[in-house]
């Protein structure tokens, strides 16, 4: 089974293909870019490509999928092999609230006994492999003590062993961490990209999903994708037009509202400028509306805003105090629109 299986990514399957070819492995990687892109897969592609135990395969630094190597790393039970993920973390005044009846505040995040496991099982010998390997996803949830426990691990690696990360926000991860692993850059997935990949898995998916999904697969895949995008584009109206809006249940739901709100906001900028290919076709005639009074600066300035906040949302940030700010800073952006409500 050939590494470049990978659809859309040429440049990263360039990468690891010719360090698989050459034999140049180094001792970790930045997987970076949007979510839904194939980061994942590529990573476990190419954890199985150096380990394979069909010669065949190897040698042309593919994998076959099929021998007991590959067999494991995708069952996730290979004794050479870790996978770390965020953890569910409550806030102690969350705790006390639930007994109240109200809703946790729930964060994930990588935490230090995370990062320091991971250390002491590269620090061991592999039992199968050459060398041990970690893949560590939404690598930037590592809290600051996570991050520089990490970079510990970096700074010394193990002979042999290889590490992996992945995230779609690699501007939160510390500098010094980036610094020292080779950065293997992903991209937005294109319309033919994406039509293909729907078409191989049998799944009925329109124009309207594919232009919504932003070059995300998993995205365009998410049968929610345009009910979701609806809801955010309500609350989006309501509070720029200093309207009542419901606040978001949970992190998630905030996260996910961002996201769409910063597709509003890319669109608005891109009729500002006289051109018409909008991620929100459908959608056209309410986001001209909402920007008919309201010049590009500021409506770029607000994408900033937004765009600068959301990096913060790993952290144990108050969803409320976060509505209404941005509420508030909806109603001076869209003041126009504001008025005309009232």
């Amino acid at each position: 089974m050939p590494l470049n299986k990978l659809m859309g990514q040429p440049r990263a399957l360039r990468i690891l293909g010719g360090m698989l070819n050459t034999g140049r492995i180094v001792p970790a990687y930045l997987f970076a870019g949007p979510r839904g892109v194939g980061k994942t897969t590529a990573a476990f592609s190419f954890i199985k490509a150096m380990h394979c135990e069909d010669a065949v395969s190897a040698g042309e630094g593919n994998f076959c999928g099929s021998c007991r190597s590959c067999k494991n790393t995708d069952s996730l039970v290979h004794p050479d092999l870790r996978v770390i993920t965020p953890e569910d973390t409550v806030k102690d005044k969350a705790a006390k609230a639930d007994k109240t009846g109200q809703a946790k505040e729930v964060s994930r995040v990588i935490q230090i006994d995370q990062i320091r496991e991971a250390g002491e099982f590269l620090s061991t010998s592999a039992m199968e492999w050459r060398g041990k390997a970690v893949i560590i996803k939404d690598a930037h949830a590592m809290n600051p003590q996570a991050g520089n426990a990490f970079l510990k691990t970096l700074e010394e690696p193990t002979a042999g062993s290889v590490i992996v990360l992945i995230t779609h926000k690699k501007e939160l991860l510390l500098d010094t961490i980036r610094s020292r692993c080779v950065n293997v850059p992903f991209v937005p997935l294109s319309f033919k990209v994406l039509r293909a990949i729907a078409d191989k898995k049998g799944a009925e998916v329109t124009d309207e999903q594919i232009g919504l999904s932003n070059g995300s697969a998993g995205a365009m895949l998410n049968d929610a994708l345009v009910s979701v995008r609806n809801r955010a584009l309500l609350t989006f109206t309501g509070m720029a037009g200093g309207r009542d809006a419901q606040q978001w249940k949970d992190r998630q739901e905030m996260s996910l509202w961002f996201e769409a709100a910063m597709t509003f906001l890319r669109d608005m900028a891109v009729l500002k400028l006289g051109h018409t290919a909008l991620l929100n076709m459908d959608k056209k005639a309410e986001i001209t509306g909402l920007c008919t009074g309201t010049d590009i600066e500021a409506i770029i300035d607000c994408y900033e805003t937004f765009f600068n906040l959301s990096r913060y949302f790993v952290l144990n940030i108050n969803k409320g105090i976060v509505f209404n700010y941005t509420a508030s800073k909806l109603r001076d952006v869209f003041r126009s629109v504001s008025n005309s409500s009232k």
